[in-house]
């Protein structure tokens, strides 16, 4: 952008730099590094406007005096460009063009109102550096390692201490323990991140194994297309981001790491509904959007003990890019399966016990598992019968989801992402391609924006509750509500009801 702008030195454009050395943690690379140079020295004579009104008439005076007073104005500010960049070097943004103002201190008032006022009045472009401090004013701010309280919590606002906090554990802690348990097992592990090493769980990594963690800071472009490379040096890269932000790199995901079959694992964190950061921050397109990704892995592990299963199934896959994800928060309860089929999918009940035709088959993704469970009790006391399977490896579809909906009249999938090009909707191209007729309701997020509020107000407020669901799957079975479960051979449609007119 900055390459843009300077390319018109007529541009009135005026750029405020809001220099912390922090975005979420410590700014890294080489501009940050050039930014720090800077700093030593607050410059509040030249944004003085008395300095730039001096040095404009001057320049005019000189230019309109000829041949004689241009050469000496063209000789004066060259020995005012070295002076300055003796004093306080600026020559990056200056070699581009762009008029820079500071550093200033951007805790100062009148330091500011000197310098935009100075920036607006510049005929072309300008720079405005300005110094702050990340907390600045809040002790308890200043002094939290992992942020500086960029992502603040409920707290005491006397101590800075968070409130309410129960102590049990997080799904990035768990990933952060088994990232660090691999790393000193396997010495071809790596760990990529944008900016974020707390908040995503690396951190554990890079204390144990500093020269094999690597931020490239908010660049996760860079961090998918480094990842390649380094896969095809023998190295296995695991790249962990917010789900939200993994739509930034799609392209790099596409076309770097899947079209060369690159063995990187991308580990999603903050999948699903996060609820407080609102819409941006909603991890709920990750599903649908590698779902066209060929040749691609996608695990959702639904608790603890999946997590650090899948992995470790993950990183032992070399030649095809890999995906976990899960959710924000705190990690439910383990919930174990009554049996695991040939293919890795894990059947979480069968309602009545020993079924092996029943009326609903739940695909329960990820974290949904509890909700699936609870889905399956209510229509139980209801007289229908279910099975509830967790895939655990999204992608591909496993043959065992296709064949046991072969069996059953109805296939719901829960998932906590957008229905639109979601799990469910590429089951229902599987079962399709394998002749399976089952009908299939799509239980998902609409792909709309949604609002801020917690986890469950969100999933409630779409329709994403054991209540609704239950509700809207009897009138399935009973066939007055579309998609209608079919009959499995040997049965009658229920007459139960009163059929729409299509």
């Amino acid at each position: 952008a900055i390459n843009n702008i300077a390319a018109d030195k007529r541009r009135r454009v005026v750029i405020v730099v809001n220099d912390n050395g922090r975005s979420y943690a410590p700014t890294v690379g080489g501009f940050a590094d050039y930014l720090a140079s800077l700093r030593p020295t607050i410059d509040s004579f030249r944004a003085a406007p008395a300095y730039e009104g001096t040095l404009d008439w001057w320049k005019k005076k000189l230019q309109d005096g000829g041949p004689v007073g241009q050469f000496t104005y063209k000789s004066l500010h060259a020995m005012k460009k070295g002076i300055k960049d003796w004093w306080a070097p600026q020559g990056m943004f200056e070699d581009l063009g762009m008029k820079y103002i500071g550093p200033v201190d951007g805790h100062n008032l009148r330091a500011m109102e000197h310098a935009l006022s100075t920036a607006r009045n510049y005929a072309g472009p300008v720079i405005v550096h300005a110094m702050t401090e990340k907390g600045h004013g809040y002790a308890p701010a200043r002094a939290h390692e992992a942020d500086q309280f960029h992502a603040v919590g409920i707290i005491d606002p006397e101590t800075g201490e968070p409130t309410g906090v129960s102590g049990a554990q997080s799904w990035t802690s768990v990933f952060a323990d088994e990232i660090a348990k691999i790393a000193d097992e396997r010495p071809d592990i790596v760990g990529i991140t944008g900016a974020m090493l707390i908040p995503v769980g690396l951190h554990k990594f890079a204390a144990k194994h500093p020269d094999r963690v690597i931020d490239v800071g908010i660049a996760e472009q860079h961090a998918l297309t480094s990842a390649a490379g380094m896969a095809f040096g023998g190295l296995h890269p695991v790249v962990a981001v917010y789900a939200t932000f993994l739509n930034r790199a799609f392209d790099q995901l596409l076309m770097d790491v899947a079209l060369h079959k690159a063995g990187v694992t991308i580990v999603l964190d903050r999948a699903g509904v996060t609820g407080p950061d609102g819409a941006s921050h909603h991890g709920m397109w990750d599903m649908a959007m590698v779902q066209i990704v060929p040749g691609l892995h996608l695990a959702a592990p639904r608790d603890a003990s999946r997590l650090r299963e899948e992995l470790r199934e993950a990183v032992a896959i070399s030649d095809a890019p890999t995906v976990v994800r899960f959710s924000k928060g705190t990690v439910g309860a383990e919930v174990e399966a009554i049996e695991r089929l040939g293919d890795g999918v894990d059947v979480l009940a069968r309602r009545p016990a020993g079924a092996t035709e029943n009326d609903v088959l739940i695909v329960s993704v990820g974290a949904m598992s509890e909700l699936a469970l609870d889905v399956s009790n209510r229509l139980g006391a209801q007289g229908i019968s279910t099975t509830v399977v967790d895939p655990r490896w999204v992608l591909p579809v496993r043959r065992s989801i296709i064949a046991l909906a072969s069996h059953h009249r109805l296939v719901i999938c829960i998932e906590d992402g957008v229905r639109a090009g979601g799990v469910g909707s590429r089951i229902r191209q599987e079962m399709r391609a394998a002749g399976v007729d089952t009908a299939l309701n799509e239980v998902g997020l609409p792909a709309e924006f949604l609002d801020h509020g917690t986890r469950s107000q969100v999933l409630e407020r779409v329709g994403l509750t054991a209540q609704q669901i239950t509700h809207d799957v009897v009138a399935q079975v009973l066939g007055t509500k579309v998609p209608f479960a079919r009959p499995l051979p040997g049965q009658e449609h229920p007459t139960t009801g009163s059929l729409p007119i299509l």
